[in-house]
């Protein structure tokens, strides 16, 4: 009986120790995927926002400047549903698209400078 135990405590340790691992990707979870732009303010604010990304990626703009773009990306893209939605908002259409349309000149501009 004694000879057993250790052999019965081998046989379920053995399935544990055989799981593969995956690197750790399994942990990292999905970005959730992005609302559907039913207007063309959204689907340039995404674009928009994959820019700064990869400018802070690339070391094209330093952590203040991605974060200070993202915030006016965000202003943009809630007064955007606001006026989807018909809520109360301070701009109309064409004003949203100018102001969209500043803010990838900022992000091009921040981007193109010298390092």
């Amino acid at each position: 009986m004694r000879a057993a135990l250790p052999f019965l405590l081998l046989i379920f340790a053995a399935p544990v120790g055989a799981q593969i691992w995956d690197g750790g990707r399994s942990a990292v979870r999905e970005r959730p995927a992005a609302p559907s732009a039913t207007s063309p303010v959204a689907s340039d604010l995404g674009d928009i926002n994959r820019s700064i990304r990869d400018g802070r990626r690339r070391g094209d703009l330093t952590r203040a400047e991605a974060r200070e773009l993202l915030v006016q990306s965000a202003i943009i893209d809630r007064l955007n549903r606001q006026y989807r939605q018909g809520g109360p908002i301070a701009l109309n259409a064409p004003a949203l698209a100018d102001r969209t349309l500043a803010l990838r000149g900022q992000v091009d501009a921040a981007r193109a400078r010298p390092k």
